[in-house]
């Protein structure tokens, strides 16, 4: 239960969704949970009476408990703002308060050259949470502020500054160098993430595309309509589907050559997908065969639209390397959901059995789908 209570306390918010920002957030919350553990074992000590022993005053005892519980309050306030989206200020926050702290423990003893030296945790905090510059800025800040203590602090041996700042300079060169490297190496494992996604998508474009019409392939095709009848089928809405094919389309590749073919594909290709509607989708099944899904079109539009591409695709002005074409005409088999079929298999089938009729019937002419006697239309 404890391991549970203390993932919880440690999580970061969903909206906070990058893999380095939740792992960032999450250690910003741990150590803001143990300096608050630690300042509160810190005055229970204090109160128990088991620094009696030390050199400061009764009144030095006082003011360190109060700095104490202020910065205990000050980082529950930041632990606070860690658990929202605004976790870098929080960060900011907690570098001011470890910095502040010590600085005004300084001021009350400054004859504890100790406290001192622990002046380089702002800087070391600021590494793991901000950036290279900040951490940099932060050492600076320290290195500064050790010039002012022989005024500030009253006691303050001015012959501890040569020491503080050689130390302040030695830790923060080594803190900021690993800062810097670690920026670097987040920086290249975020462009490596970016590269892997990109190039996830490529793949995932190029798996369901035809590379030749730059339309959806059969894949994508089986896929989609599959999910678009299980979609109608529990909402009732129809679905339209037209399977197309170019009408003696082997004479082009033998009369003006396979590449002009090609280009015959792409042309009729781009104004299959002219005549639909964005939602619509539209697939090369193989060859010189087309299929369109419409979803919630009924049987009638769907066979309209069909019948629109027919007479279009007549004025369709074809042409190869600057040279005209001659016109294409197309044979369309039509079939509708739930009327022909309520799977991807027997919605294909229905299409491509009207098509096959169109094509035995003479060509350039549209055919609806039917369980008995497929219905022509001149």
């Amino acid at each position: 239960m404890l391991v549970a209570a203390w993932r919880w306390l440690i999580e970061p918010r969903a909206s906070i969704d990058k893999p380095e920002q939740r792992l960032q957030a999450g250690l910003l919350m741990a150590m803001l949970l143990v300096l608050m553990m630690l300042g509160l074992l810190s005055l229970t000590f204090s109160f128990l009476g088991l620094y009696s022993e030390l050199d400061e005053s009764r009144a030095e005892v006082a003011q360190f408990r109060w700095i104490t519980l202020g910065a205990v309050l000050l980082l529950a306030v930041e632990y606070a703002l860690s658990r929202t989206v605004y976790y870098p200020w929080a960060a900011l926050m907690a570098v001011g308060t470890v910095l502040g702290s010590i600085f005004t423990v300084i001021i009350i003893s400054p004859g504890v050259l100790a406290y001192v030296f622990f002046l380089v945790l702002g800087g070391v905090v600021a590494s793991l949470f901000l950036s290279t510059r900040a951490t940099a800025i932060v050492f600076i800040i320290t290195f500064l502020g050790t010039f002012l203590l022989p005024t500030l602090a009253s006691g303050y041996p001015a012959s501890y500054n040569t020491y503080v700042h050689f130390f302040i300079v030695s830790i923060g060169t080594l803190v900021v160098l690993a800062a810097s490297l670690r920026q670097h190496y987040l920086e290249q494992i975020d462009l490596q993430t970016q590269q892997l996604v990109l190039s996830e998508a490529r793949l995932r474009d190029i798996s369901v595309h035809d590379a030749l019409t730059g339309l959806f392939n059969r894949r994508y095709l089986e896929e989609s309509l599959t999910l678009e009848l299980i979609r109608a089928g529990r909402k009732r809405w129809p679905v339209g589907l037209i399977m197309v094919d170019i009408d003696h389309f082997k004479r082009f590749n033998d009369t003006y050559g396979h590449a002009a073919g090609d280009a015959v594909l792409v042309q009729v290709g781009s104004f299959l997908r002219a005549h639909v509607r964005e939602s619509d989708i539209t697939c090369r099944y193989g060859g010189e065969e087309f299929v369109l899904i419409l979803p919630e079109a009924p049987l009638k539009i769907t066979q309209l639209r069909a019948r629109i591409m027919q007479w279009d695709v007549q004025q369709l002005h074809l042409e190869y390397q600057g040279r005209a074409l001659e016109a294409v005409t197309l044979s369309l088999g039509v079939a509708g959901f739930p009327e022909h079929g309520t799977t991807m298999e027997t919605m294909l089938e229905a299409a491509d059995t009207a098509l096959y009729r169109a094509k035995r019937e003479g060509r350039n002419r549209v055919v609806v789908a039917s369980r008995e006697t497929a219905r022509t239309i001149e």
